[in-house]
């Protein structure tokens, strides 16, 4: 029988204590100036619309400051994914800085991007950089990965247990261990960029004063709700494929990125559409409020994907909030729940079908709306992971 040697497991204990709350403190602030950095670049933007007709010129330096330094670092999502299923070379310590500023280059021209890509880049990033200093095995690099995910998904949208579920579910991880590290440094991260970095994190809760009283009807609304929330998911996971397909027979970058920025720009400007630009928090808040109509989430899913298909840097997750909150608004009507219920649904119920993450988003429903929305959240989520194929956006291809 092997007897535990008790220093070995306190030196064990130590070492693990200072990893997580070096990594906490670390990417808690990264995401407090990325959310500070991110409030004023889209500030701008929405005073000086003219911004838009530099965005190719934004696109352009994107392209050239990832081929110039940090050319290893190009990767997005689904490359940090197998890096963190298979860890080889630490991630290099450009790629945080990277994604950090040229996500505020595109939000400074407008683009329809979002701000999650960056969070788990630069989360991961940071954490892994500890790599150098600790001496760790394969499988401690891999729960130092998963924890630098959810620290800055935490720090950057505020839902530490969202956050921790994300981190395993996305990559499709089942360990106790990893998920309660991921756990602890969710909620220390978020904590840290709440009081030592400023963030301010949007309260959609003000829109739920009171409980979301649950029944067996409304479960089928819920449902149907999530049906379809689960064919808008399958509807842009199709149209994302179909669309890198064709953009990849560009061999070069800076050519797609200019062509990208210069059909966005004749769709926004001519027309004025610039409330559909950027994040798109100001539409989200109208969502709740009022019903914008089918056609303000199927333009906003078009830029979209028009951004994020031609390689403007930020990811797509709040811009899917947008989506899927306009489009539970517009469905309000035809069902017998209340239009804020509606409109939170849907906002959790696109993003489950689109990134295959339907226990997450519920439990961001619970987070960030009001507890007892829980439960239909997890019926509508469940129904759109379903609908949309199960196999998210950050699965690999083929």
């Amino acid at each position: 029988m092997k007897i535990l040697n008790p220093n070995s497991t306190l030196r064990f204990i130590l070492r693990w204590l200072i990893i997580l709350a070096s990594v906490s403190f670390v990417v808690g602030l990264a995401g407090a100036a990325f959310l500070r950095s991110l409030t004023w670049v889209s500030a701008t933007f929405t005073t000086h619309h003219w911004l838009i007709f530099f965005l190719p010129i934004f696109g352009l330096l994107s392209v050239w400051a990832y081929d110039t330094f940090a050319h290893s670092s190009a990767g997005g999502v689904k490359t940090l994914i197998n890096q963190i299923k298979h860890p080889t070379a630490i991630l290099p310590a450009a790629k945080g800085p990277m994604i950090f500023g040229t996500t505020l280059l595109s939000h400074l021209g407008g683009a329809s991007v979002g701000r999650e890509g960056t969070a788990l880049q630069l989360g991961a990033s940071l954490a892994d950089q500890f790599s150098r200093i600790f001496k760790l095995t394969e499988t401690e690099r891999q729960t130092l990965l998963l924890c630098g995910v959810s620290a800055g998904f935490s720090a950057v949208f505020g839902t530490p247990l969202a956050a921790a579920v994300f981190a395993s579910e996305f990559v499709k991880l089942r360990s106790h261990i990893q998920f309660n590290a991921c756990l602890c440094t969710a909620y220390a991260a978020d904590y840290i960029g709440r009081n030592l970095g400023g963030s301010v994190h949007a309260d959609y809760s003000v829109f739920f004063p009171f409980a979301v009283g649950i029944s067996w009807v409304g479960a089928l609304w819920a449902a149907a709700i999530g049906l379809a929330c689960g064919l808008v998911a399958r509807t842009y996971l199709w149209s994302f494929r179909k669309q890198t397909e064709a953009v990849r027979r560009i061999h070069s970058p800076y050519l797609r990125i200019l062509l990208g920025a210069l059909l966005f720009i004749l769709i926004v400007a001519p027309t004025d559409s610039y409330e559909f630009t950027g994040l798109g928090l100001s539409g989200i808040d109208a969502a709740f409020e009022q019903n914008l109509g089918h056609g303000v989430w199927i333009f906003k899913m078009i830029l979209t994907l028009i951004c994020v298909g031609f390689g403007f840097r930020g990811g797509e997750v709040t811009p899917l909030f947008f989506i899927g909150a306009a489009l539970g608004t517009a469905l309000a009507p035809l069902t017998g729940l209340a239009p804020v219920v509606c409109a939170g649904l849907g906002f959790v119920g696109v993003f489950a079908g689109v990134g295959a993450v339907p226990l997450a988003c519920s439990i961001m429903a619970y987070e960030l709306f009001h507890p007892s929305i829980g439960g239909y959240a997890l019926v509508a989520c469940s129904i759109s992971w379903v609908v949309a194929g199960r196999r998210g956006l950050y699965e690999p291809e083929g």
